[in-house]
């Protein structure tokens, strides 16, 4: 099947240049339009797409829909999509869920009656088998263990999860507690799995009475980890579901007069923009925001310009450890 990236190469041109020309958008010379038409019949590029792209009886507006606008993650996430979908064309439409599935299917509906041309989604929780098929619409998931046949993008959660556990291993920390996030996550069910095993494999038991979950909040970090130091046998050292949570277990440690990382090593997953101010210094688990945005957006296109079709893409990007002073 012929893509935009295709034609692009052919005619040595942007992928950018040629959505813009076929989305009928003011900036491209006529010159360059015409050549890329021509260019995209000749080489089989789909009918029905450069019809689209004539007759413009589509919105030219994409959702994007994420469980909270709030955090930094998420915010980086869709500035990216939003910048890769301007040069592309298209317009961006966000959504915030606020981690509430019926409010995910309200917005999903919404965006159909919307006529966007496609979406791209972090999922609350798993979704019943059919539930975005019978959208009708192109989609591409932040998420890839889903029912449906569709296309997903993400980090390697499980690789992730392995590189923090592993790394307060090395550090010598034996009692590590999992502070994550909604229980019903994906990703954090994922991440949970990743430090049990990892666990294991170092001989280490897997103490149930040290994981906690909450909302990816700083004040449920900062409760959850007041709770588990009261344990018995409290932990030496954390894996927080995302970076948000380890800043509430590292406000508790300061507050407290526990030296981190003596008494407490603290370990994220983002690497949101405050991980690496010299006052925060949070060790974590780096997502490629902008990379991920980016790839979304691109098989999204790719997924708008074979629809109905759907060739359910599978792009799994490699995350990275970041030491800094908390481990």
């Amino acid at each position: 099947m012929i893509t935009i990236k295709d034609i692009a190469e052919r005619a040595g041109v942007s992928y950018a240049t040629v959505s813009r020309a076929l989305n009928g958008r003011s900036d491209v010379s006529e010159v360059t339009r015409q050549r890329i038409f021509e260019l995209a019949r000749e080489m089989g590029y789909q009918p029905n797409a450069i019809a689209r792209s004539l007759v413009r009886k589509k919105s030219d507006i994409i959702a994007v829909i994420v469980p909270d606008v709030s955090n930094p993650f998420f915010a980086d996430i869709t500035m990216a999509v939003n910048a890769a979908a301007d040069e592309a064309g298209f317009t961006t439409m966000i959504c915030n869920t606020g981690w509430d599935p019926v409010k995910e299917q309200e917005k999903l509906r919404i965006m159909v009656e919307q006529r966007v041309e496609g979406i791209i989604l972090k999922p609350t929780a798993f979704i019943r088998p059919g539930a975005l098929e019978a959208l009708n619409l192109p989609v591409v998931l932040f998420w890839h263990a889903m029912p449906d046949d569709l296309s997903y993008i993400e980090v390697d959660h499980e690789a992730g999860a392995r590189l923090a556990v592993n790394h307060l291993i090395e550090r010598g920390y034996r009692r590590i507690a999992y502070v994550g996030g909604i229980e019903t996550s994906p990703s954090n069910q994922i991440r949970l799995m990743a430090y049990q095993k990892t666990l294991q494999e170092h001989s280490l038991a897997v103490d149930t009475r040290l994981i906690s979950y909450g909302p990816f909040r700083q004040e449920s970090g900062y409760a959850r980890i007041a709770e588990l130091l009261k344990t018995a046998k409290p932990p030496d050292a954390v894996f927080c579901g995302n970076d948000i949570i380890a800043m509430g277990v590292l406000q508790y440690a300061r507050e407290h007069d526990l030296a981190v990382p003596a008494d407490l090593g603290i370990i994220g997953f983002d690497d949101i923009g405050c991980a690496s101010l010299p006052l925060v210094g949070l060790s974590t688990v780096s997502q490629p925001r902008d990379k991920l945005g980016c790839a979304a957006l691109q098989a999204l296109m790719r997924e708008i310009d074979s629809f109905p079709s759907r060739g359910r893409q599978r792009i799994l990007i490699e995350p990275e450890l970041k030491v800094r002073s908390t481990t």
